[in-house]
């Protein structure tokens, strides 16, 4: 049997209570434990499951652009992990493990060999996994986590932290697998498949430049004995662009200058109805796994041998000139100024700020403040990314206090902590996207390992391709890794739309910058109360001020700026996108009334997005209600109130104008295939009727 250890995901040692998941968890997985939640937390909308499946044609909503219309364009994805190993009778066998609606390898007894969710990671009395803004959902405590995070958000990036506007947390693994002869504990005949356990999120921005994106992110634990020589991550994608009905004339490329492979419909009409023009929908390879002891310098950036697993912060340099000899001695200093975008070494956090700990391999990681220059951080100092292992300071949601283990503000780079470790992407040394295939659905088939393991490990095509007119499938692989027992190794995927192929460019600049920033994006003030109340022809709408004390993470600073209303005859807001970008792509919704600060901060915001300006307001100064005449008895109307920021503007080294534009806040009304509709707290359903006349 397993051994009956309380272990964390996100663990290293015992010091990273909050970064590594390196342990595994003492269940395992079982399709009794299968949930099935919505991602609707911008534009884009769709289903999956907890056991690591996206859309499942031919349900809905799957791969929904834009949400609330109805326009489909997946059928579903599957995430794959095979290895290569040795059976107990030494024949060589390449077992894949992976979860998907149809053609793959199912028991005697109907159940499906592969991924399964494990229990605890969501309310076991409700029928969704876990999700960022529905508390409901949550269990009552997570079980890769000390009790004091009950209650509170299992962010990736910490405590209680919601970076995303939209995030969905689970855990599965692939003990149901019994198709071979082979056990990842020898010691353990109870426990099958390869000894995989997966930690899976889902993200999603409701900023402009991101609305149109899903990220999904994966951890893999070898949780076995078994240590793998030879592993791979995959991914199946079987694309339904147009709609269920309208699989049939799907074609694909495979664009090597983009990194990234797109999918459109032939004859740009989709079903049902013959709507159109249909749009193109894009998948991009992120992250890969690392490999940390080759010798090489695999991602090309400067430096050999990453690790994100660094069991402390390393050697300690002071001083600039110190600094700058080492890596001059031990990296490719041009290589590493190019990709990190320098223009000299003085551009580099760690020799601007005098001191450098090297299990900082990037060199990006900032500690505290110290204003009084007395050598430890006091209150009120600025902390940076030294907040300590739980990932969070004093001014973020659920901060109790400083970490038991006395890492914040301690003056280096601590497991949990942003840009070290864990949760700094250019800590691995990752070997990219090696293999991709397009091809008709059912030209391979999800049961047949040998024949995928041939797939996957096939060279990378040097050229773009294309496939026309057909059910349309495709697979990314990234391997072959070594793959130790005990090891963790990531993936990540984004899956994007656009209106057509250069509209998808643009996006996919926004997914790398995102992805680039370690999935830290600018984070819009928090959303109001709204409360709405219907009259005689009026609506009138009050919200609270509780958005105006809003903290972001990323900028450091307290930003809010304003409150714009959008107001429609559909849940989605569709009618209000109404404001185009300098290509005639519908990007911002246009309001009814807005109303914002009196701080000189109007106009529009320098920093434009596809040609067009975010507007700030006119110094109109806060109200907190506002009365709506322009409406008719008996007609239901959907109302938001959206909070927004000032956004962030800057110069660079040249004098340029650089920034980030503002952001606002989501404006979500769930509807459900039965029609059910639900606000959130800052929107609000409405029907305006004549006062009710009594006769007596």
């Amino acid at each position: 049997m397993r051994g009956l250890m309380f272990i964390l995901l996100f663990t290293l040692v015992t010091s990273f209570l909050h970064s590594q998941h390196v342990k595994p968890d003492p269940n395992v997985g079982h399709r009794k434990y299968t949930k099935q939640g919505i991602m609707d937390g911008n534009m884009v909308r769709t289903m999956f499951f907890n056991h690591g499946e996206v859309a499942h044609w031919p349900d809905q909503p799957s791969g929904e652009w834009p949400k609330g219309s109805g326009h489909s364009y997946v059928d579903g994805v599957a995430m794959i992990v095979q290895v290569e190993t040795r059976d107990r009778s030494g024949k060589i066998i390449h077992p894949m493990e992976t979860m998907y609606r149809e053609f793959i390898d199912i028991g005697p007894d109907g159940t499906p060999w592969g991924w399964a969710p494990l229990p605890g990671y969501a309310n076991p009395t409700q029928p969704k996994p876990a999700i960022s803004n529905d508390p409901s959902t949550w269990p009552a405590f997570w079980p890769d986590r000390p009790p004091d995070w009950a209650g509170f958000w299992n962010g990736y990036f910490g405590k209680g932290v919601k970076n995303a506007d939209l995030e969905t947390y689970f855990v599965f693994d692939d003990d149901p697998d019994e198709e071979w002869n082979f056990y990842p504990d020898p010691d353990d005949t109870t426990r099958r498949g390869i000894g995989m356990e997966v930690a899976m999120r889902g993200f999603q921005w409701s900023h402009v430049l991101a609305q149109d994106v899903i990220f999904w992110h994966y951890e893999i634990l070898n949780e076995g004995k078994t240590s793998y020589q030879k592993c791979l991550f995959a991914q199946y994608i079987d694309w339904g662009v147009g709609g269920t009905d309208d699989s049939g004339d799907d074609s694909g490329l495979y664009d090597t200058e983009l990194d990234i492979a797109w999918a459109f419909d032939s004859d740009g009409l989709g079903t049902p109805g013959r709507w159109g023009p249909v749009g193109v929908a894009g998948y991009a390879f992120l992250e890969s796994p690392g490999i940390q002891n080759d010798g090489k310098d695999n991602d090309d950036d400067g430096i050999i041998d990453e690790r994100r697993n660094d069991p402390d912060a390393g050697m300690l340099i002071k001083g600039r000139e110190n600094i700058i000899a080492y890596i001059q001695a031990n990296y490719d200093l041009g290589k590493f100024l190019r990709f990190y975008n320098y223009s000299s070494v003085d551009d580099i956090p760690a020799v601007r700020q005098g001191y450098w700990w090297a299990a900082d391999e990037n060199m990006n990681w900032r500690g505290f403040t110290d204003l009084n220059e007395n050598g430890r951080w006091d209150n009120g100092e600025p902390l940076n990314d030294d907040v300590g292992s739980d990932g969070i300071g004093p001014l973020d949601e659920g901060y109790t206090g400083p970490d038991a283990d006395g890492s914040e503000g301690n003056g280096r780079p601590d497991q949990g902590e942003p840009n070290f470790g864990i949760l700094d992407k250019d800590e691995s040394d990752q070997i990219g996207l090696t293999g991709f295939s397009i091809f008709p659905v059912h030209t391979y088939e999800l049961w047949d390992d040998e024949q995928n393991w041939s797939v996957f490990t096939a060279p990378l095509p040097a050229r773009d391709q294309l496939l026309q007119s057909v059910n349309l499938g495709m697979f990314f692989s990234s391997g072959i890794f070594p793959m130790p027992a005990g090891h963790v190794e990531r993936f990540s995927m984004a899956l994007l739309f656009g209106q057509d192929r250069n509209d998808l460019i643009k996006r996919k600049k926004t997914v790398q910058q995102i992805y680039n920033a370690n999935y830290r994006f600018a984070k819009p003030p928090e959303k109001p109360r709204l409360v709405a109340i219907p009259g005689d022809k009026k609506v009138t709408l009050y919200w609270d001020s509780r958005a105006e004390l809003s903290w972001d993470p990323f900028l450091q600073e307290y930003d809010f700026e304003g409150y714009k209303i959008y107001k429609s005859t559909d849940p989605s807001f569709l009618e209000a996108f109404v404001i185009t970008d300098a290509h005639g792509n519908k990007l911002f919704k246009k309001p009814i009334a807005q109303f914002d600060l009196v701080n000189g901060i109007k106009g529009y915001h320098p920093i434009d997005i596809y040609g067009l300006k975010y507007y700030l307001g006119d110094d109109s100064g806060l109200r907190h209600s506002f009365v709506d005449y322009d409406v008719q008895n008996g007609q239901t109307y959907y109302y938001a109130v959206v909070s927004y920021d000032r956004g962030y503007v800057t110069r660079d080294a040249l004098g340029n104008i650089d920034g980030i534009a503002p952001s606002e806040c989501t404006a979500i009304i769930k509807a459900d295939v039965t029609g059910t509709v639900k606000p959130d707290i800052n929107t609000a359903i409405v029907t305006p009727n004549p006062p009710i006349r009594w006769i007596y």
